[in-house]
């Protein structure tokens, strides 16, 4: 049975002005991505990782192109409708964590069900912290917490949703090596219980070992698109 295309990017374009300059960070991208797939993004800084991510998750509307998710075209819809796919099908993880420093680490990973005025799913809370080894941290705030420790807390919020796919903006940029390692693996490890992953990461050492598809960007394109490759091949 062939695999379901989760994730469609249709001729992307993006440009934004920078001092007076029209800047494309994004210049017709075209990426399919099949249900299960783990895909990491990789290039230099200002390649256009980050702006593409985005586009992708729905944050941030493309000049033209579009993108369909689970067969929905993500850019013909109203905001309101496009925020529910967002609610419904995505989970987001960022590089700074993005916790509220009033609310302990529980109240950090509820805020999602707060949002959406849902019931919390006791049950799903309580295998999520187990599986991150949250459970004795609920009640801390998130300045008592460790780097490694705040990046686990960002990503509990966003499984508690049961996401479809995860977009992750160099989730271990802020965390020194051995950390950064074991979030690495964390994100393997869920995307191996069938999340789709989507990643953006400098991490290149990291991105040898995990062997992974590897899509290279360079200047708003994609230059190379290896299925377990490694950083920097280009085919």
């Amino acid at each position: 049975m062939e695999k379901e295309k989760i994730l469609i990017a249709e001729n992307i374009v993006r440009t934004y002005s920078s001092g007076g300059q029209k800047v494309n960070a994004i210049k017709g991208i075209n990426l399919t991505v099949m249900k299960g797939e783990i895909v990491i993004i990789v290039g230099r800084s200002g390649s256009g990782k980050t702006t593409f991510l985005n586009v992708l998750g729905g944050l941030l509307t493309p000049d033209s192109g579009n993108v369909l998710i689970r067969g929905k075209s993500l850019y013909k819809l109203s905001e309101k409708e496009r925020a529910a796919i967002r609610n419904k099908e995505y989970g987001f993880v960022f590089q700074n964590f993005n916790l509220i420093n009033e609310l302990s680490v529980l109240n950090n990973i509820r805020l999602p069900y707060d949002i959406a005025s849902k019931y919390y799913d006791i049950e799903l809370e309580r295998k999520v912290l187990k599986m991150l080894g949250l459970e004795k941290r609920v009640k801390f705030y998130p300045e008592q917490l460790s780097g490694g420790e705040k990046q686990r807390v960002a990503i509990a919020r966003s499984l508690l949703m049961n996401p479809k796919i995860i977009l992750a903006d160099e989730p271990t940029g802020n965390l020194d090596p051995d950390t950064a390692w074991d979030i690495m693996q964390l994100l393997d490890e869920i995307n191996r219980r069938g999340t789709t992953v989507i990643m953006a990461t400098h991490a290149k050492s990291f991105v040898n070992i995990l062997r992974k598809r590897v899509v290279t960007l360079s200047d708003g394109r994609i230059i190379g698109d290896v299925q377990k490759g490694r950083y920097g091949y280009i085919v």
